[in-house]
């Protein structure tokens, strides 16, 4: 993949920034690089407050933790990870064929936190793979109450922004029924995951502007004689997603595809490539800025044609 090397989601030395806009409290109301060139973060001081999880042992949760159930059905699940862009911590998504419970939002976000999950994409990380547990969760209509042990989360403020928000994305992508989210550890409130953002209060998700990467690639097909189909969504200037095709770092192959629509709206995309010779490439979506034409997101995918 086009990133060197897994992200450790701790913020830069340019200093902490609280990044609360993403994981909305309602009690308020309501990716130019080359592939050899990625982001990376920098170690940071450690923060002012405490990186350990603080529990509030004065106030308990009413909820119950929702019994463990068999896995009883194959079906895709909604995983949100994270990558860094020129712009920031954002989310991708992946998509897994795994064996899930009748309560499908409680099977996602075991799997994960499970330590043995890992993302397809190379570049992407997952802030959950740190040995936190997924207790149970309990309903009230459409809010979500997720109860947790949480173990240490070492990231800065927008590592556990993001990290709060794949929490919600994961979990309301799998059960639709669940609008607004809510945490316990151990049945009590918690005050904090790493310090830095309080989760005292309730989530909904973001802004898919700011929480979201502005390009995603989701499949790469590889048909008979060559044809390659790469499909994926975006959110861009005027739907425009330029792309290129790379095969042993040199580009092979270049164009732009329109996705469904400009943003805000996030709009499904699809470039065919045919006649592709035998080997191995990488492909790459991006969204450039209209501005000066850096690149404000990209994500990259390997396949093989034999």
């Amino acid at each position: 993949m086009l990133r060197s090397k897994r992200l450790s989601f701790i913020c830069g030395v340019f200093g902490l920034v609280v990044v609360l806009s993403s994981c909305t409290r309602t009690t308020n109301t309501n990716p130019s690089p080359t592939p050899s060139a990625k982001p990376t973060i920098s170690p940071t001081p450690t923060p002012s407050r405490s990186s350990t999880p603080t529990v509030l042992p004065t106030q308990s949760s009413s909820s119950s933790s929702s019994p463990s159930q068999t896995p009883t059905v194959m079906a895709p699940v909604y995983l949100y990870l994270v990558g860094d862009t020129p712009r920031g911590f954002r989310l991708y998504r992946e998509v897994h064929r795994l064996a899930v419970t009748p309560d499908r939002g409680l099977s996602a976000l075991r799997i994960l936190l499970n330590q043995r999950f890992h993302p397809s994409d190379s570049d992407y990380s997952n802030l959950w793979a740190n040995g936190s547990v997924v207790n149970g969760i309990t309903r009230k209509g459409s809010l979500a109450t997720v109860d947790l042990t949480v173990a240490h989360l070492n990231v800065g403020a927008e590592g556990e922004a993001r990290a709060i928000d794949q929490l919600v994305w994961t979990l309301t992508a799998n059960d639709y029924s669940i609008r607004s989210v809510r945490f316990r550890h151990n049945g009590k409130l918690i005050e904090s995951f790493a310090g830095h953002v309080d989760t005292t209060g309730t989530f909904k998700r973001g802004s898919a502007v700011d929480v979201l990467a502005s390009v995603w690639v989701n499949s790469l097909t590889v048909h008979a004689g060559g044809e390659v189909v790469a499909s994926g969504v975006a959110c861009t200037f005027e739907a425009a997603v330029p792309w290129r095709l790379y095969r042993s770092g040199s580009v092979v192959r270049s164009g732009m595809t329109m996705a469904a629509g400009g943003c805000p709206i996030r709009g499904a995309w699809k470039v065919t490539m045919a006649h592709l010779p035998k080997g191995s490439f990488v492909f790459v979506a991006k969204d450039l800025s209209p501005k000066d034409g850096s690149v404000i997101s990209q994500d990259s995918k390997s396949f093989s044609v034999r």
